[in-house]
């Protein structure tokens, strides 16, 4: 399975928000112009690494997300996802999903 370009996940990212060119540069404080250039398969990742941060904090998404479509298999989360044992001895550590819907 093929990765998907930067273009194509800030596509992605902008329908799941139901964003607009325009709406999205007004957000980030850029131009329908220059936002627009990034968008979709042949889309252009920024030469800025300040946009590709306000990027990520707008979809509240890591960088490693925006720009690879997937989380950053390095990062901590990932890095402890891959072991079957974390320590033996005192700690015991546990990861569960919690909902955010009220329950009644």
């Amino acid at each position: 399975m093929a990765k998907m370009t930067f273009g194509e996940n800030l596509k992605a990212l902008m329908e799941a928000h139901r964003l607009s060119v325009s709406e999205l540069a007004k957000g980030l404080g850029e131009s329908p112009k220059t936002v627009q250039e990034w968008v979709g398969s042949g889309g252009r990742t920024p030469r800025k690494l300040e946009a590709i941060r306000k990027l990520a904090d707008y979809f509240e998404c890591s960088i490693h997300f925006l720009l690879y479509g997937e989380e950053d298999p390095k990062s901590a989360l990932g890095i402890l996802m891959d072991k079957t044992e974390i320590h033996t001895g005192l700690y015991e550590i546990t990861i569960k999903k919690v909902s955010t819907k009220e329950r009644r």
